[in-house]
């Protein structure tokens, strides 16, 4: 369907859980509340509300978190999707820790592609920044590149550890020929005391090493990455941008929460709480006109660039 400023929306972020077993700094920096089991949606209540989106003309899916490989049953959900008529593609964004183990379900339930989230890959400032272990990680792409599923890499880079992340970094997505996306950090309360990279400080750092950047038109996934050529570099490398190069205007997407909050926009604070819907006796027919009313009022666009949101990005599915 299109929403009230005619943009296509055929795009629905899920998360699985607010729960993450790291706690990144930019975006769960410390241990906080989290929602109880019976507070989540469950599978079918999930499966019921990606039906009425099928309906709406979504047709493609993303499965977060928090950390979605941590509730059980993540491979058997996507499994599940993928056989809803009319479902194109289904895709996770993990932080790759627990990928190793879960991979052969998820290869089996057929997900189409993975998004890894991988900001450095000097062991010990990862386990600064995340308080994780970046070996699992990297075992995690060996089997990802041996299993011949394509996966992209995700990278949040920050100011306090400087060019040397971006350029190891693509270094290793050249090795495997995955496309590399720099994600400009979004101001939030949590993280109000780092500072971020933007695009045009690392397509600076780039020609300053010697490379010839050019841009690539062609579209590597569902997002809204801008993406360009380097030289001497097999893969493409994309730049999102919410605050230097803010790309509601061509915004395709919604969001659902844990909790089953609708959102038809990461930033605000709108949105519609479909698991009462659910829980209340709500008829497919009041799913889909709920649904309907709360992606055609999608605003049309964020205000990262007014004030810092005031949630973890793990609350949301970031």
């Amino acid at each position: 369907m299109h929403d009230q400023y005619n943009r296509k929306i055929d795009y629905l972020r899920i998360s699985l859980t607010d729960r993450c077993n790291l706690h990144c700094r930019y975006c769960q920096p410390e241990v906080s509340e989290h929602v109880t089991h019976n507070e989540i949606l469950r599978y079918e209540e999930l499966l019921r509300i990606c039906r009425a989106a099928l309906q709406l003309g979504i047709r493609k899916f993303k499965i977060t978190g928090g950390e979605p490989l941590l509730r059980k049953g993540c491979s058997d959900f996507i499994a599940n999707l993928k056989q809803l008529e009319g479902a194109e593609q289904v895709t996770l964004t993990t932080n790759g820790t627990l990928l190793s183990n879960q991979l052969p379900a998820l290869i089996a339930a057929g997900v189409d592609s993975i998004n890894v989230s991988l900001d450095t890959l000097d062991a010990a400032y990862y386990t600064e920044l995340t308080g994780g272990s970046l070996d699992s990680v990297l075992q995690a792409l060996q089997e990802l590149q041996s299993a011949g599923i394509p996966f992209k890499l995700n990278c949040v880079p920050l100011a306090e550890n400087g060019p040397a992340d971006i350029m190891q970094l693509l270094k290793l997505a050249h090795r495997y020929n995955a496309p590399l996306r720099f994600i400009e950090l979004m101001p939030l309360d949590c993280n109000a005391n780092l500072r971020g990279v933007s695009g045009n400080e690392i397509r600076s750092l780039l020609e300053q090493a010697g490379l010839q950047l050019q841009p690539d038109a062609q579209r590597y996934g569902n997002g809204p990455a801008s993406y360009w050529r380097i030289s001497g570099y097999a893969m493409p490398v994309g730049f999102i941008e919410p605050l230097h190069n803010k790309f509601c205007a061509v915004c395709n997407r919604v969001r659902l929460t844990s909790v089953g909050m609708l959102k038809p926009c990461l930033y605000s604070d709108a949105g519609m709480n479909l698991k009462h819907l659910l829980r209340d006796g709500a008829s497919d027919a009041d799913l889909l006109q709920a649904m309907q009313e709360i992606i055609y009022a999608k605003p049309a666009g964020h205000s990262f660039d007014v004030k810092a949101a005031r949630f973890n990005m793990s609350q949301i599915g970031g």
